[in-house]
């Protein structure tokens, strides 16, 4: 039997790992069926996301392990402008983005990191589809604040955000309060430049790093007063560099391929 050959490539930013695939090379095949396979650790080739790289314009389309489609990812979106200067797509050192979060733009620094703008977070009810804001809302016993960072968040500060956190991330994430489920971020803060963070991703569950996640938890603890603008996240594998500069959110943070080849359909 004859089997098709896709051209995949596989990067990742602080341990949270996707597959990346051409638009052109796809595009008669079903891309949440497709991320689901890909995505399989068993059967598949093993990552947290599935990245399609649309061009003119340049725009990324993002999918979870189980298919989902998300607006946007953190880590993704360094992996997505790394694969893009790797395949000569772009050839500026700054670039814009599309996402279903809006434009992004992206700067590769010069020791080869990636700074992007991430923008500012919306609090509003509708935009994370809850019947009223939710902010420092008790819940399952813990107070958690939720917002859109790029997608929606939930931050849960912590004395331990590295401890086990899959039952409460799941009891949160799948909570009736959000009808669309939510990324649960646990935040310890450790001084006023360094937070530790480990999330919960809706459509994927613990990950070893949430760029959006890692966002969103920096805005919270500087909005509280807990930490300042500028701020170092530590995770599982690796840091993330927040900065928080009038309100807008710029994230910067490594980006590793880690293979290039074919994966038999």
């Amino acid at each position: 039997m004859n089997r098709t050959e896709l051209p995949v490539t596989k990067y990742h930013g602080c341990g949270n790992d996707f597959v990346i695939v051409h638009a052109r090379d796809v595009q008669n095949l079903d891309w949440p069926q497709l991320a689901v396979a890909l995505c399989d650790r068993h059967t598949g080739i093993g990552a947290d996301g599935f990245i399609v790289v649309c061009t003119d314009p340049l725009e990324m389309v993002y999918y979870n392990q189980d298919g989902s489609r998300a607006p946007m990812c953190g880590n993704g979106i360094r992996c997505f402008s790394a694969f893009c200067l790797d395949e000569g797509l772009v050839q500026d050192q700054v670039f814009d983005v599309e996402t279903m979060a809006g434009t992004k733009t992206v700067a590769r620094l010069q020791d080869g990191t990636f700074r992007v703008m991430m923008g500012q977070p919306d609090f509003s009810r509708d935009k994370i589809g809850t019947p009223f804001q939710v902010d420092h809302y008790l819940l399952n016993d813990h107070e958690i604040t939720s917002f859109f960072m790029g997608t929606i968040h939930t931050v849960v500060f912590t004395d331990n955000a590295m401890g086990n956190i899959e039952i409460p991330g799941s009891e949160i994430c799948h909570a009736s309060l959000f009808p669309e489920q939510t990324n649960v971020n646990f935040v310890e803060v450790v001084d006023s430049g360094h937070l530790r963070v480990q999330t919960y991703e809706r459509g994927c569950g613990v990950t070893l790093a949430c760029g959006t996640g890692v966002c969103a938890s920096a805005y919270q603890a500087w909005r509280e007063g807990l930490t300042g603008p500028h701020v170092d996240v530590e995770l599982r594998r690796g840091s993330l560099h927040i900065d928080i500069e009038d309100g807008t959110v710029f994230m910067s943070g490594p980006a590793v391929r880690i293979m290039k080849g074919v994966f038999y359909l």
